[in-house]
């Protein structure tokens, strides 16, 4: 871990300068609880200007969402404990759920909608008529901390959420080039799947990052839409370059490359080095070169002969996708008009953007969060502990936060530790330096050295749940009030409340959730499994860009997951390359003779029996002599379908028959057709 950055040095600065200005504002209107805004402008900054303002607007929102749920069920529900801890925990459950679902910065909104009305709820249940002006003070001191937040970060050295996106694009671009040509090379096993992975990882973080773009100062109305129209291109590149490279390593079994593909091999390899990647006319001769080799005149009838037409083909793919990140990185950078047409990779019809929504594991983490709470205020209850409300509000909180992770306990422990910690602090600054301070001026004096830390802290990612929980646990456990007073048993049981709260949701956690990124790994397997049997099921081509899009957003889903597993992940790229050739072939029978048709849908029934055969099924070898067969009939054809089943058939055979020989010649006589049954 290095000394911190000019950047990191100024957005502790500049979140401490808006926590200042939140303070003098809440102490100056006269605020009941200022350090709710203080704690807010920590929780909403973040280093870019505009998720910090998207940030803001979600949480305004959560937080009124929540508020008016705390009215509505605490004043109503009081004189029934019961049914007051059954209605406050379904909400923050059923809350959660949707967050979890939703998977965009929106889903901030559900989140804190759930915990607000715990933060707002229980510690009024004893005055539930105070809950109105409760409810509205909380709300008040939140959106003050938000405001502030968000006018400083724009205000102060802004820090353009596109000027993040276009360096992480220019990064994911140079790795992307260097996975190019080491599928050049045929470079194959964990290590090359593994970094095609954290391409896939890096996607998703570009993803997520560029869904701040329409909160840019200025506005970048087309941004978006070019992140949205490259992002499933990007992901495409990873199941061609696996296929590139397999196509290499299965022609130099055979004789190896013929002399005009080796020269394109060769051509296209340099041009993908830093010195050559931005020449545009070397990739445009690269494609006609290779477009003209794909359609020569003759048919190709040698087993060497469609390895290169198939590799061929997706040479083209790799030069069309690698030219399109060029024009939006173009774009991003104010050095091209956006296009709105014309992208060279023609995406329509083959992936749409589609959520992978795994609604299991969204209703256990909700059964957790509904269970930690309900076991938080049973405890309260029967014990009479007067700050047991505080449990129960950080039990909320903690079992929130970390819901979305596979194994949330270890995040949830390190809050607690670091929660003591922040107590400890909180102490220190409560009995030992606010009693001499006797004005706001020394008072923000003696806040900077702790809140400048705490910006450090959050402003890098590994130390960033330190800085989290030192901020919020700290700053809520000191109650800067306009007026200072100790009550050192209020301190002390508020300070325990809060350790209990979080210790117990690592506990619970721990107790019913005991699954890992393994689980995650094996629903997202068989899910895939289950869409590759309905790809091969469908009877048209309806479902085709939505059934890709859903497992090319998995793909981003296992990235992540691959090194907690151990990089013990199934094949995920594979199953891509199986699915977008399942649909190649699909869509190329109809153009077919009546012979060769029947050959591919033999090859169809047999796959759909495999992918509902579960995750263990061995491919059938019976399988292979239908691809086989099917290859076969197919090869001779003149017609313009011809070569696109001939990519989806030799694709299904290296991907799910790797290392086999080549196939043998195969008669063609209708009489040899085998019913597929």
């Amino acid at each position: 871990m290095g000394l911190p950055t000019t950047q990191q040095w100024l957005f502790s600065a500049k979140t401490f300068a808006a926590a200042s200005l939140a303070l003098f504002v809440s102490l100056w209107i006269s605020l009941p609880n200022p350090y709710w805004a203080v704690a807010t402008v920590y929780i909403a900054s973040n280093p870019l200007s505009g998720a910090t303002r998207s940030k803001a607007i979600f949480r305004v929102m959560g937080t009124l969402i929540g508020a008016v749920a705390a009215v509505v069920m605490v004043p109503n529900l009081a004189n029934a404990p019961v049914l007051l801890v059954l209605a406050m925990a379904s909400w923050a459950a059923l809350c959660l759920y949707i967050s979890l679902l939703d998977r965009s910065p929106r889903s901030y909104v559900f989140m804190l909608a759930g915990y607000t009305a715990a933060l707002i709820g229980f510690p009024t249940v004893n005055v539930p008529d105070a809950i109105f002006d409760v409810a509205l003070a909380r709300t008040e001191e939140i959106i003050l901390g938000i405001v502030c937040a968000a006018v400083v970060s724009s205000v102060v050295f802004p820090r353009p959420v596109v000027t993040a996106v276009t360096q992480r694009l220019t990064a994911w671009l140079k790795n992307a080039d260097a996975c190019a040509r080491d599928s050049l090379g045929a470079k194959a096993g964990s290590e090359a799947d593994g970094h095609r992975l954290r391409l896939a990882a890096d996607t998703g973080e570009i993803e997520n990052l560029a869904s701040h773009l329409v909160y840019d100062a200025g506005g970048h109305p087309e941004l978006p839409r070019l992140i949205r129209e490259i992002q499933p291109r990007m992901l495409m590149l990873l199941p061609v370059l696996s296929s590139i490279s397999d196509g290499l390593r299965e022609l130099a079994s055979v004789g190896g490359l013929s002399g005009p593909v080796q020269a394109i091999v060769e051509r296209l390899d340099r041009w993908l080095t830093p010195e050559w990647s931005n020449d545009s006319h070397e990739l445009d001769r690269l494609r006609n070169d290779i477009d003209e080799r794909i359609e020569p005149p003759g048919v190709q009838r040698t087993w060497r002969d469609l390895l290169e037409l198939t590799l061929l083909m997706r040479l083209r793919d790799l030069t069309a996708i690698r030219s399109d990140c060029l024009q939006v990185m173009a774009a991003m950078a104010g050095n091209a008009a956006p296009r709105s047409t014309g992208f060279n990779y023609k995406i329509s019809g083959v992936a749409t953007p589609e959520r992978h929504n795994d609604r299991g594991q969204a209703l256990v983490s909700a059964m957790v969060s509904f269970a930690t709470i309900a076991v938080c205020c049973t405890f309260w209850i029967l014990l009479a502990w007067p700050e047991g409300g505080t449990a129960a509000m950080m039990a909320a909180v903690a079992g929130s936060l970390f819901a979305a992770q596979d194994n949330p306990v270890p995040s949830i422990v390190a809050f607690a530790k670091w929660a003591v910690v922040a107590s400890a602090m909180a102490g220190l600054y409560v009995f030992g330096v606010l009693p001499h301070v006797h004005n706001f001026e020394t008072l923000v004096l003696v806040l900077a050295p702790p809140l400048l830390t705490i910006g450090l802290l959050m402003s890098k990612p590994e130390t960033f749940l330190i800085g989290l929980s030192l901020g919020v646990n700290g700053i809520a456990t000191v109650g800067i009030q306009a007026h200072f007073s100790v009550d050192t048993a209020g301190f002390m049981n508020a300070s325990i409340a809060t350790i209990c709260g979080v210790g117990l949701a690592a506990v619970m956690a721990s107790l019913l959730r005991t699954v890992g990124a393994e689980w995650s790994i094996l629903r997202l397997a068989n899910a895939n499994r289950a869409t590759l049997s309905e790809i091969a099921n469908a009877e048209d081509a309806s479902q085709d860009a939505r059934l890709t899009g859903v497992m090319l957003d998995r793909l981003i889903l296992l990235a992540p997951r691959a090194k907690a597993a151990g990089h013990r992940i199934p094949d995920a790229i594979g199953e891509l390359r199986q699915g977008f050739n399942i649909i190649d072939l699909r869509r190329a029978r109809l153009g077919l003779t009546a012979y060769s048709r029947r050959r591919v849908d033999a090859v169809l029934i047999m796959l759909k029996r495999h992918y509902t055969g579960g995750s263990s099924a061995q491919v059938p070898t019976a399988l292979l002599d239908g691809i086989d067969r099917a290859i076969d009939a197919v090869r001779d054809q003149r017609d313009a379908s011809a070569p696109k089943a001939l990519l989806g058939l030799i694709g299904l055979r290296r991907s799910l028959f790797p290392g086999q020989p080549a196939p043998p010649a195969l008669p063609h006589a209708p009489q040899l057709l085998e019913a597929a049954e």
